[in-house]
């Protein structure tokens, strides 16, 4: 009997640490998406609506909105004294940033190392291109561009951010493979094909103001480790 009572108590006590820390998960994370919304600015939120984040653990990446043909990925590291970008199906990417380098078709990736004012530019891994100042390697910094989306997407955990053009403009940021925030522009253009499908998963979230939605998945996504 005394057994009993121990194992009753016991399983109580678990169910109660367990919807505590249910309860404790759900007010970090609206509290996270209330931060995140004070701080992205319309130009972020203009940029993530071409751009999105791909989770794969350390090996994550960047990928450009667009058709297949002209899709490139972009893998960004920090080290003591360098930044790195790999840059995967690099024609777009020089058009996009007006790089300082003509394409050719044997150029299947690339990757730009910058230490200090110098960029070296290695074509298809190893093959050292070139090394150039980096004022003069592009007239938009690709380096600042995506540092500061790393810094944003580290800072709140972001597991993934999505956007879909053939959908509508909106932008989805997964804080876990379950919770997601939502940015709906006042123009957002949802495609009528879905719209409904949309607007029902919206209202069964939380509408934080008329252009942020934050809800829960009833299945979780997959993401790759």
């Amino acid at each position: 009997m005394i057994r009993f009572l121990q194992l009753v108590i016991l399983t109580v006590g678990l169910f109660i640490f367990s919807c505590e820390e249910r309860k404790t998960e759900t007010v970090n994370i609206n509290e996270k998406a209330k931060e995140l919304i004070d701080e992205i600015d319309s130009v972020d939120l203009g940029t993530l609506q071409h751009l999105h984040f791909v989770y794969r653990g350390p090996s994550g990446f960047w990928q450009n909105d667009s058709i297949e043909e002209s899709r490139y990925n972009l893998q960004f590291s920090r080290g003591d004294i360098t930044l790195e970008l790999i840059i995967h199906g690099p024609e777009r990417f020089i058009n996009d940033f007006s790089i300082n380098l003509e394409y050719d078709t044997s150029l299947f990736n690339l990757k730009l190392v910058k230490s200090d004012n110098e960029v070296q530019i290695y074509k298809n891994w190893d093959k050292l291109i070139k090394v150039v100042h980096s004022d003069s390697l592009s007239k938009k910094d690709p380096f600042e561009f995506i540092s500061n989306l790393n810094d944003l997407k580290n800072k709140y955990e972001l597991v993934k951010i999505t956007h879909h053009s053939h959908l509508g403009q909106f932008v989805e940021f997964y804080f876990t493979t379950a919770d997601v925030l939502t940015y709906v522009p006042d123009s957002s253009n949802i495609n009528p094909q879905f719209k409904s499908i949309w607007t029902k998963k919206w209202d069964k979230g939380q509408w934080i103001n008329r252009n942020w939605n934050l809800r829960k998945l009833e299945k979780p996504i997959e993401v790759g480790g």
